[in-house]
């Protein structure tokens, strides 16, 4: 877990170096590499997770030892709240789905590197719910660690922060 913080950093200043990722096959441009395939299809399995507003099911993309970063504002400035393991993990997303309602999330990769084998970095948009036109889009940066067949999030970073 000591790892995650350095390979956030990492994704980070990967993000603001390198180009967007596109799309394969659109007016010539240069087809997908196999971590942005990864991570789409990783971040759409998500998406489609969270639509169900299930805390434990949410909880289940991470690590025993993960760690989730929340940033956001307040009157003193930004402020960093902190989640670090999957129970406390499963107690935020059950906090988050106490009102429940009908939503389609959908995540936009912008960026993603294989930094090994084993893990992946990726960075993009989270549309907390598309069906309304004002919905928060929320920046993050995940950091990801393949464990048997599943890729579950190490570490992630996400900026709950006002729109410009």
């Amino acid at each position: 877990m000591r790892h995650a913080i350095p390979l956030a950093l990492a994704c980070v200043t990967m993000t603001l170096l390198a180009p967007p990722s596109r799309a394969a096959g659109k007016d010539g441009e240069k087809p997908v590499d196999e971590a942005t395939k990864l991570a789409v299809k990783l971040t759409e399995e998500g998406a489609a997770t969270f639509d169900t507003l299930s805390a434990r099911a949410m909880a289940d993309y991470y690590l025993d030892d993960a760690e989730i970063n929340m940033v956001s504002k307040n009157d003193e400035g930004l402020k960093v709240d902190v989640y670090k393991g999957r129970a406390e993990i499963r107690k935020a997303y059950a906090k988050l789905f106490e009102k429940p309602e009908t939503i389609k999330s959908r995540n936009t990769v912008e960026y993603a590197k294989f930094l090994s084998p084993e893990v992946l970095v990726i960075a993009g948009t989270f549309d907390t719910n598309t069906l309304k036109p004002d919905s928060i889009k929320v920046p993050f940066y995940q950091v990801r660690v393949k464990k048997a067949d599943k890729w579950l999030m190490s570490y992630l970073r996400i900026f709950v922060l006002p729109q410009q």
